[in-house]
């Protein structure tokens, strides 16, 4: 029990760092996105992610139903089956952490914009202003 405890502990500091991190990536986005077509865009991209997050969120919530259905979990009964709470048990670490390595090999593989991109993109930036000002 206690290593489970210690393990959800680490795990949720892990991931309240993972949400700090994607926030820090929106703003890469966006400047991203400037670079690539000269129009910064905060509001779209914003209104994107947090819709996206909202979609996100609710097929989440069914799936839990449906993975308590399809394990075969019966509401208001005294007792669960042994095969209901390995189900569970499955569903509360297994599924997360099949879908957190999903996460971390998208974030290896298909994110592109690593350190030395974005600072590339922040000079970029810095460039255009500066000649926006020269021009001005």
């Amino acid at each position: 029990m206690w290593l489970y405890v210690v393990l959800s502990i680490l795990g949720s500091l892990g991931f309240g760092l993972f949400n700090l991190i994607i926030w820090a990536f929106i703003s890469d986005i966006i400047d991203d996105h400037e670079v690539k077509t000269g129009v910064r865009e905060d509001g779209t991209i914003y209104a994107v992610c947090s819709f996206s997050r909202k979609i996100g969120q609710a097929i989440a919530s069914a799936m839990g139903a449906w993975s308590l259905a399809l394990i075969g979990y019966v509401e208001g009964a005294a007792k669960q089956t042994e095969a209901v709470n390995n189900g569970i048990y499955n569903i509360a670490t297994l599924v997360p952490a099949i879908l957190y390595i999903i996460v971390g090999v998208v974030l290896a593989f298909v994110y592109t914009l690593d350190k030395k991109k974005v600072l590339e993109n922040v000079e970029t930036l810095k460039a255009r202003k500066n000649t926006e000002n020269t021009d001005a």
